[in-house]
């Protein structure tokens, strides 16, 4: 590679434009990595979620109580639920993946926070409320929303549903109104293949286990439970308005030996419709059917069956009664130590059962970009441009190929270097001016569209906060890279004072700062537009993009021209002296 010292010496062959210009190359390689960085988009989830619950606040009545007011006050008791320490890690983690979403949800217009109270209700809970049972179904609630919004494809023009009742309407949720009285439907929704569904949260198998034995009680008595006013509402589908139910439980115990017997199977088998291939059952981070607890069960008793005979045996060559062995008890305890959740269940008998569908994961976040990230799209760019630049007279020579070599990895190392510099300077910048650019943003998009939801307008001014600042903090590191090669380029002329080395420096640092807001723009803009495979193709769109600038500027004359003029400009004032 030629040193970053401008050759005094060519070769025989006509000189290429700018044929060693280490400022050219910095600046596409600053402009590459500046073009990934904006192509992720600008979606930051945590910061999204948080805008997402200060919408889902209500403004209780100046005559409210305490606790109304507490409820009402819904950011505040996600803060508060999230910075728990009596819980524990697994739950501490649910309770962040499940309020980011949901936060994020509400943003976006997917759920619709002010159907009725039940919704801060059971985010008050998780802030306030002990470690028990109702804690647990407050979360079991909110997990299974969570996840349907994770997972599942809403039809258009609607939203979910939190606990809808049958007289309280359903907001914005563009669904009908549940049309069983008191049925229980804890998460209400359509998906895109215009089914409704209902899906009933349960704290774990215990809980639904005790839901099926008040079922069948209530058979004998004539009364009415949640589980049938589900089954009815299941039951009133039909071919033109098909339903589907299903039941989730976050915990995967205890219990789950006592859910899975011949006469529970068949009152849930009843309640799906007969169903008993769909997978409509999820506990924990596994679905199952009625048909994968039924060979659960088989398996699980066959083993069970054999174990209790075994201990009778022992019994009675211990001179036990046989009679007086309790085959009943030493059965349960079985169940209880081997079968009490899925997990113990499936590594007792050895086998798979259900599909697994994984737990909640935090969204992705749009990092800063890292050294190793920088450097890669460094390098494309740096690549990118001297590939331009030694093949513009179609030669290519062993020089050529060490030119090619020697700025890729200048390329890397300037690319590593922007992306450190990024990390630093792009939260200052936030810092500074981020809250003033939202607001700014915010206000903007409510008056030039004022028939818009707030939620439209608040998303645009958090995503135009977070493009600012990312731009400005590339142009801010990209400007300080790009004087900082192009004064050592020039660092003679600089030391004597010299007018066009001065000219240059400016010239190469506007160079960069307009490559890099150029691979910005186009990379954020591609990234956003572009389903899919936005980040791959607005990075590329923008590499593109932020290369033809730093090359166009050294082609046309227009990088010279700004040094020529910036040097008459130098030589003007020192005339003044």
């Amino acid at each position: 590679m030629e040193t970053i010292d401008r050759l005094a010496a060519r070769t025989a062959r006509p000189p290429r434009p700018d044929d060693s210009d280490a400022s050219s190359t910095a600046a596409a390689a600053t402009a590459a990595q500046a073009a990934r960085d904006a192509a992720q988009g600008v979606r930051d989830p945590v910061r999204r979620a948080e805008l997402g619950w200060a919408l889902a606040e209500k403004t209780a009545p100046a005559n409210a109580g305490v606790k109304a007011q507490a409820i009402a006050a819904a950011a505040t008791n996600v803060r508060t639920a999230t910075e728990r320490t009596d819980l524990s890690p697994e739950q501490s983690h649910q309770v962040r993946m499940v309020l980011e979403r949901l936060g994020n949800a509400v943003l976006d217009g997917r759920l619709d926070p002010h159907l009725n109270e039940d919704f801060r209700q059971a985010v008050y809970t998780l802030a306030t409320q002990k470690n028990d049972g109702v804690f647990s179904g407050a979360l079991a609630q909110l997990h299974a929303t969570a996840d349907v919004l994770d997972r599942a494809p809403l039809a258009d023009g609607t939203r979910v549903a939190y606990d809808p009742r049958q007289n309280g309407g359903t907001g914005r949720t563009g669904l009908p109104a549940p049309d069983v009285p008191k049925v229980d439907a804890d998460v209400y929704y359509r998906t895109e293949d215009q089914v409704l569904n209902l899906r009933s949260a349960k704290s774990n198998p215990g809980t639904l286990s005790q839901e099926v034995d008040k079922t069948r009680a209530a058979e004998e008595s004539g009364k009415s439970t949640q589980l049938a006013r589900q089954a009815d509402w299941l039951a009133r589908g039909t071919e033109a308005d098909p339903r589907a139910l299903s039941f989730h439980m976050v915990a995967t115990g205890p219990h789950f030996d006592k859910l899975v017997t011949p006469e529970k199977l068949d009152v849930l088998s009843q309640q799906i419709g007969g169903d008993e291939t769909g997978r409509r059952f999820i506990i924990g981070d596994r679905a199952y059917s009625i048909q994968d607890f039924r060979q659960i069960m088989t398996d699980r008793d066959a083993l069970r069956d054999a174990h209790v005979e075994s201990l009778r045996q022992q019994h009675v060559q211990a001179g036990g009664d046989a009679d007086a062995f309790d085959a009943r008890a030493a059965g349960g305890a079985y169940n209880a130590e081997h079968a009490g959740t899925p997990e113990r269940t499936m590594r007792t008998l050895g086998k798979e059962y259900g599909v697994p569908r994984g737990s909640l994961q935090p969204l992705p976040t749009i990092e800063l970009p890292t050294a190793r990230q920088g450097g890669l799209y460094g390098a494309l760019g740096a690549a990118a441009i001297t590939t331009v630049r030694v093949g513009s007279d179609g030669q290519l020579t062993g020089r050529d190929l060490r030119d090619l070599a020697g700025h890729t990895v200048f390329g890397a190392g300037t690319g590593a270097l922007a992306a450190a510099g990024e990390r630093v300077v792009t939260p200052m910048i936030d810092r500074a001016a981020g809250a003033g650019v939202q607001r700014i943003a915010t206000t903007t998009a409510a008056r030039v569209a004022p028939q818009a939801a707030a939620e439209t307008s608040i998303a645009f001014g958090a995503s135009a906060r977070s493009l600012a600042t990312r731009v400005g903090g590339a142009s801010v590191v990209g400007a300080a890279i790009g004087a900082g090669v192009s004064a050592y380029e020039n660092r003679d002329g600089l030391a004597k004072g010299d007018s066009q080395a001065i000219g240059n420096v400016v010239a190469d640092t506007g160079v960069a700062v307009t490559s890099v807001a150029a691979a910005m723009g186009t990379g954020a803009l591609v990234g956003s537009v572009v389903p899919g495979v936005g980040t791959v193709v607005g990075a590329a769109a923008g590499l593109v993009v932020g290369v033809g600038v730093a090359y166009g500027a050294q082609i046309s004359g227009a990088r010279d021209a700004v040094a020529n003029t910036v040097s008459g400009w130098v030589d003007g004032v020192k005339g003044w002296f």
